[in-house]
């Protein structure tokens, strides 16, 4: 039994005329005769009987009619669900991200793509570049906004820099230093640092510590919380200053300046990365949403 089957039959039952389903459907009547006999000796039973002027839908008939329209109604629901999941309409996209790098740009991502494509499922994952990298790996998340991928794992997926950072030192209000517009790293040498640890951004931690020796000192680092929240409240109760990226204004400590430092990092990217192996029309939607926003992006995080 085919679909078909179940069409030609529904439409005779309809109109009650062969010759009208004929044109409705836009099929040879002798073909639609055969078909619904051959449905017919499918079934062992009789659905229509036919004279020269009339159609009558038997008692089997009838009972069949209400499930061939159902049948149909699911498939053409089918139909429709498939090509909205092939156009990137439907489904689950999974996202990850860590906050203080997301945080001010993912919220306008998340609602435009939401509007464009609101029987989408997200799930947003706050999770440093490691756990990322695992959640790629379980096909927990799709996509993630991360930093540079290792050079060993590059082969396996797509990266993509959303936007560049550089380092700024954060400062107690208080600080003799905190009313300069640009701090010179080097006054800054036998100053105790709170730092982010390394384990939740190696990268990061890196370039903190290779700033300050291209500066000429190695940072002495009393704290290395797990939160860059952790990192502002210590700086800001005066227990150290900091290095973090530029990104971190978005925190809003009252008590705590950002200013500038001379000389400058190294660039600290912001990657989105996927799989090479993915092929999820959801996500080719959203990484679309993305590289639209990337100029107001890039305006807004870089200057």
């Amino acid at each position: 039994m085919e679909l078909r089957h179940l069409r030609y039959f529904a439409a005779v039952a309809q109109y009650l005329n062969y010759s009208e389903a004929s044109r409705r459907l836009q099929v040879a009547q002798p073909a639609i005769s055969q078909t619904i006999l051959d449905l017919e000796d499918e079934l062992s039973v009789k659905l229509l009987l036919r004279t020269k002027r009339t159609v009558q839908l038997t008692a089997a008939g009838t009972a069949f009619l209400r499930e061939a329209h159902e049948i149909l109604r699911r498939a053409n629901e089918a139909q429709r669900l498939a090509q909205r999941a092939a156009r990137g309409e439907v489904g689950i996209l999974g996202i990850g991200f860590f906050g203080t790098a997301s945080g001010p740009i993912l919220p306008s991502l998340v609602d435009t793509y939401r509007r464009k494509f609101p029987d989408v499922e997200l799930r947003l994952f706050e999770l440093d570049p490691d756990q990322q990298l695992a959640a790629l790996d379980e096909g927990r998340i799709d996509l993630g906004f991360t930093r540079t991928l290792p050079s060993d794992r590059r082969a396996e997926f797509e990266q993509e820099e959303v936007y560049n950072d550089q380092l700024a030192i954060a400062l107690p209000a208080k600080h003799p230093l905190a009313k300069q517009k640009v701090v010179r790293l080097k006054s800054l040498a036998s100053e105790p640092f709170v730092q982010f640890h390394r384990k939740g951004e190696p990268g990061l931690f890196d370039e903190v510590i290779a700033t300050c020796r291209r500066t000429g000192f190695s940072p002495r680092i009393v704290n290395e919380p797990n939160f860059m929240a952790t990192v502002m409240t210590l700086v800001e109760s005066g227990l150290g200053i900091s290095l973090i990226p530029r990104c971190v204004r978005s925190l809003n400590r009252a008590h705590v300046v950002i200013r500038s430092i001379a000389p400058k990092s190294g660039r600290i990217p912001l990657c989105v990365v996927w799989r090479k192996s993915a092929n999820d029309p959801a996500l080719a939607a959203f990484l679309d949403v993305l590289r639209a926003a990337i100029p107001s992006i890039r305006n807004q995080m870089e200057t």
